[in-house]
């Protein structure tokens, strides 16, 4: 027992001395999250239940223009009762409830003041896949479509022909990331009149840093929705990829073509040369990400909710950004001037 003890503090000594602190690792309240989850499906197709008893009890989940005698059909047709078996299966044993229910716990620490979600699980019969995931702040309801999240190699994506950059991101431990995504989007600030390239890049950055605090114990590559290969090439890269960005004059660029080139998920990042198709898509994410990261180092006595408030080229400017370069692939097209950058560094 006593040995147990000096190993125990030993490895503690060494994490400390070794390790960086990670400023996201907070002491929770004792007490659980109080997080409902209800699985509407579950009612939906069990067809001993009338339709007038389920409508009453989640008004919201129907549309009243819709006749009843559809929903009674939808209720008995067999592939969406298959669908719905197949995520009876798959999450069966999963910890998806649990991860959400750490993931609010951290929520509600970093934003005391907002309200806990009521929580509703249902299958979409594949009509929400590819937006399986919506938060409503104001209304207080978090909605996941669990047949967006049936795993990559899934028959069923298979049979909708769902590229695989898509499918990658849909497994059931990409649950959690896809719904602090969207919290991100209902509590990131967005101003209209801040829309360049770099805006773009802070704000998507935000949404990453809440990923590191709402999922402190997730690996980078889930919460940005890349492989392990794909975010070894980004770290690899880093520099180059801002190179490029600078000398080509995007940073303060409003193009709107550049949220779709680097921001928006893709099967790969647009750089417009001959070896793009090795980087992963929404680089621009991943370096708004780092610009954010770096900021937080400058400013260690901010918080969450200060941070995520924080004006995004304020952010950037005093992040003092500059990735060393190295020896990547991602040269200019053609060389430009970069004095806009200047007035940053």
């Amino acid at each position: 027992m006593k040995t147990t003890h000096w190993f125990v503090l030993i490895f503690s000594v060494i994490l400390i001395s070794c390790g960086k602190e990670n400023r996201w690792d907070v002491e929770l309240p004792q007490e659980k999250v109080d997080l409902n989850i209800t699985d509407i499906s579950k009612d939906f197709f069990d067809t001993n239940i009338p339709l007038t008893e389920i409508q009453a009890k989640y008004p919201f989940f129907f549309d009243n223009r819709v006749e009843n005698s559809i929903w009674e059909n939808q209720r008995r047709d067999t592939l969406e009762v298959a669908v719905y078996d197949s995520i009876r299966e798959i999450f069966a044993d999963s910890e998806f409830e649990n991860e959400l229910k750490s993931l609010f716990a951290y929520y509600q620490f970093h934003f005391p003041n907002e309200q806990l979600p009521q929580v509703y699980t249902y299958s979409s019969g594949l009509q929400n896949m590819y937006e399986p995931v919506l938060y409503g702040r104001r209304e207080g309801m978090l909605f996941i479509a669990l047949d967006g999240f049936l795993g990559k190699n899934s028959e069923w994506y298979k049979k909708e022909r769902v590229f695989p950059y898509i499918t990658k991101t849909m497994n059931p431990e990409n649950i959690a990331p896809a719904v602090v995504q969207a919290i991100g989007r209902e509590i990131v600030p967005f101003n209209p009149r801040q829309q360049a390239f770099i805006d773009l890049m802070v704000d998507e950055g935000k949404k990453l840093i809440l990923a590191d605090a709402l999922l402190p114990d997730t690996f980078d590559e889930l919460k940005i929705g890349y492989t392990k290969e794909e975010l070894d090439w980004a770290m690899a890269n880093e520099g180059d990829i801002w190179n490029y960005f600078v000398e080509q004059n995007m940073v303060f660029d409003t193009d709107k073509s550049l949220r779709e080139r680097f921001i928006q998920p893709g099967p790969f990042s647009k750089f417009l040369n001959e070896i793009e198709t090795d980087s992963p898509g929404r680089i621009g994410a991943w370096i708004g990400w780092q610009i954010c990261r770096k900021y937080l180092d400058e400013n260690s006595e901010m918080s969450l909710q200060e941070f995520i408030n924080q004006d995004t080229q304020l952010i950037f400017k005093e992040s003092k950004y500059k990735p060393r370069k190295g020896g990547g692939d991602y040269q200019p097209t053609k060389n430009e001037s970069n004095d806009e950058i200047e007035k940053y560094e």
